[in-house]
């Protein structure tokens, strides 16, 4: 009897200690290089002291509304922001995960037992493990916007329209490229999660225009971060720019701009360059939105929708870094949940995501070397194994129009769904 005890405490808790272990030792190389812990706060001061964001730090392109945010870490010594921000993003990260579990396994029909709750949880973090260094590596933010926007799903799910309109806009406010969820809130007929949105999205976009003025301007903050780096980025007046981050052959730039700028150059080839970016851009959008749109209209599509959306904003943004990519752990999360209900497209669901993981994890890192890496990133392999997704997201789509459900009954009952039996997410 003890030893079931102990052995059921084992498996509940040691996950738990695994973490906490893990997160104490990277702590070391966390502080390493406080890239994020030296600019975040600078931005915060060219507020304090009214100078323009980019004019005061080049680097810092983010949203007026994060320098907000960063006000109670500039003044602290920076040992204690690194820290602080440390814990914030190891929060968000384990937080981002649990939601996009959540979220997962409520889009299914009949529920994971416990050996596939256990598998769903493994593979995922195999598959989003280098994605999620990214963010500490770089000290970036893009867990804390995941984790916003991961709420923002959630309460969509459960009802809550305004909580979820709320939490959209305010992971759109601090990143911008979440404003790719307003018209899919119109679309689905989600009105009053798309009042919310848009009351909240100007309310924290203007909010350090209530506090601050800059000296020397005719625009507040937020306006002229959307002239010049906003807009400038989708060619309305880039000359106005400080620093065109978007711009050029770049292999870090891990999106379709990226990659079509690895191939033609932007500035020799600059309509070539824009008719190849429209053509692809155009492309993507229509097979993401077909898909969307013949998705059914339930709350449990959410998870299927949101993962296309959060691959959507790494695509379409103008730049995409690293760890942009943080945002995959709901894609591969539910891709797994489902492939576990759907027998029709197990295996192509295993080639998809091993291919995948060979392009986006495998053909970059320190394992193969500084001179591979280079090569995938030069080749754009980050982009190609996000869009491959896209095979088993279609394959799936197929599959529940065909069965009239929301997802795919487990093996044996395939036939008497083929005679006219009712999914039970009917």
């Amino acid at each position: 009897m003890t030893a079931a005890i102990s052995s059921r405490n084992l498996w509940r808790y040691g996950p738990w200690l695994l973490i906490f272990l893990a997160t104490g030792a990277y702590y070391l190389r966390f502080v390493k290089d406080p890239v994020g812990m030296e600019m975040y706060p600078q931005a915060a001061y060219c507020l304090l002291h009214g100078e323009m964001l980019q004019s005061c730090d080049n680097g810092f392109t983010y949203p007026p509304i994060f320098a907000f945010l960063m006000l109670p870490l500039e003044p602290l010594p920076l040992w204690l922001r690194d820290l602080i921000w440390y814990l914030v993003t190891v929060g968000a990260t384990i937080g981002s995960f649990k939601l996009a579990e959540t979220l997962a396994r409520n889009a299914l029909a009949v529920p994971l037992d416990a050996v596939e709750l256990a598998w769903l949880r493994v593979l995922a973090l195999l598959l989003s493990s280098k994605l999620i260094l990214a963010v500490f590596e770089n000290q970036a933010y893009d867990a804390l916007v995941l984790f916003v926007l991961l709420l923002g799903l959630a309460a969509l799910v459960s009802g809550r329209d305004y909580w979820a309109g709320a939490g959209l806009a305010l992971a759109a406010a601090l990143k911008a490229t979440p404003l790719i969820f307003l018209p899919y809130l119109l679309w689905r007929r989600h009105f009053a999660a798309a009042a919310a949105f848009c009351v909240v999205f100007i309310v924290a976009s203007f909010l350090p225009d209530m506090f601050f003025t800059p000296i020397g301007s005719a625009h507040g903050y937020f306006v002229n971060w959307l002239r010049e780096v906003a807009g400038a980025s989708l060619g309305v007046d880039p000359a106005s720019a400080k620093f065109a981050f978007w711009t050029g052959a770049n292999i870090m730039n891990h999106s379709l701009h990226g990659a079509v700028s690895l191939n033609i150059d932007e500035g020799t080839q600059h309509a070539l360059h824009s008719a190849a970016l429209y053509s692809i851009d155009a492309a993507f959008i229509v097979v993401v939105g077909t898909l969307i749109a013949v998705s059914p209209r339930r709350r449990e599509s959410i998870a299927f929708d949101g993962s296309l959306l959060l691959i959507s904003m790494l695509m379409l943004s103008p730049m995409t870094s690293r760890s942009h990519y943080v945002a995959m752990i709901l894609p591969y999360m539910t891709l797994i949940a489902l492939g576990f209900r759907d027998s029709r497209t197990i295996n192509l669901g295993r080639a998809v995501l091993a291919f995948s993981f060979a392009l986006v994890t495998l053909s970059g890192n320190d394992l193969v070397g500084q001179t591979a890496t280079v090569w995938a990133y030069r080749h754009s392999l980050m982009v190609l194994g996000t869009l491959v997704l896209l095979i088993y997201f279609a394959a799936l789509t197929i599959g529940r129009n065909r069965q009239a459900g929301f997802a795919a009954l487990p093996v044996g009952v395939d036939a008497a769904l083929d005679a006219g039996a009712t999914s039970p997410a009917e």
